[in-house]
């Protein structure tokens, strides 16, 4: 057995298992693409024919090429704690005979250093308001301006995942309840979280622009793209609507944020901690976070949620919520002078 055959047996035993042990589709292909990418980057290091398995030179080498090609120190971070758990499950042959990985080739030395900004000062309160107004900028898109004045009022409403957001189809949104469904959150888990007036009427303004086609059916992903996508086996559905990916999404509300507050590198798991302070510091318990963010414990809400602020920080969130209520009548408005007919 070559090296390559080795590392490709071993793959797909650790991916057979993830299955077969609950993962959710989106963590079972984020797996899948992390080990093709160090695959690929492993096997064009020598020449298509490594002689050996993957070593430590080999892992230095894939870490530098992801960063010099302008990979985010937080990305090459995550895909080096993946890959290290998987060389860690193959110590031994547990699940293939006679195939393991008795060193583990990344060491934690390897890992790059992330520098975090604190998630209360991602972006100031005057900066959120300034997501609020449905009024496109000159330097935005126009045909893509509505979808992504979607997710942001999403994430900001509902603090769901970027993961999830991507997941979500007409039928998880109960307009009349208010409530959206989480069917697949983090471990597969399910959850029902508030959907507010500001993300509902965001949503309606997008399905109204026509970027979704109108002849899906309510089980489509609400937000996709028909661009080129790889299936599988060198195949594209381009011209297909689909889902996007984790990095699609969290480019379109990098680029939405920079266009309105001209404040940069804003990710969509950050929009969720902001969402969260603002919630927090506006009233919200702490029971009532834990249970829209999806924790398990408090311990991470109270992270994600920031600190309780002074007095004047807690007035400046409740105007931020009261004005996302305003927004949502002027939008809601907006939406039925289009679409009179319409009953949601």
């Amino acid at each position: 057995m070559t090296a390559i055959e080795k590392f490709d047996a071993a793959s797909a035993a650790y991916l057979r298992n993830a299955t077969f042990t609950g993962k959710s589709a989106d963590t079972l292909e984020n797996y899948r693409y992390r080990l093709s990418r160090f695959r690929e980057a492993w096997v064009a290091a020598h020449d298509g024919e490594p002689e050996h398995d993957p070593d430590f030179t080999d892992v230095l080498n894939y870490r530098d090429g992801l960063l010099e090609n302008g990979a985010a120190a937080s990305t090459v971070r995550q895909y080096l704690v993946e890959l290290r758990a998987f060389f860690d499950a193959m110590e031994k042959p547990r699940f293939v005979p006679g195939i393991s990985y008795p060193e583990n080739p990344v060491d934690t030395e390897f890992y790059p250093t992330v520098k975090k900004r604190p998630y209360d000062m991602i972006l100031t309160d005057d900066q959120v308001k300034m997501l609020l107004p449905y009024r496109k900028p000159e330097n935005a898109k126009k045909a893509t301006w509505t979808r992504n004045y979607a997710f942001v009022a999403l994430i900001l409403g509902t603090k769901i995942r970027n993961s999830e957001l991507l997941s979500l189809t007409l039928a998880d949104l109960d307009f009349e309840a208010g409530e959206l469904t989480v069917n697949h959150g983090k471990g597969d888990k399910f959850r029902v979280v508030d959907f507010p007036p500001f993300a509902q009427a965001a949503v309606l303004l997008y399905l109204q622009s026509g970027v979704r086609p109108k002849n899906l059916p309510d089980s489509a992903p609400l937000f996709g793209t028909t661009a080129e996508h790889k299936a599988g086996c060198g195949a594209t559905d381009s011209g297909v609507w689909h889902k996007g990916s984790d990095v699609w999404l969290s480019e379109c509300v990098r680029r939405h944020v920079l266009a309105v507050t001209g404040v940069d590198k804003v990710r969509t798991h950050d929009l969720r901690h902001v969402g969260a302070r603002l919630y927090l510091n506006a009233g919200a318990s702490m029971e009532f976070l834990q249970s829209e963010l999806g924790h398990s414990s408090m311990s991470t809400t109270q992270i994600y949620s920031g600190r309780l602020q002074a007095r004047r920080g807690r007035n400046s969130a409740k105007e931020i919520l009261a004005d996302m209520e305003k927004t949502a009548d002027c939008n809601m408005t907006l939406w039925e002078l289009h679409e009179p007919a319409a009953a949601m």
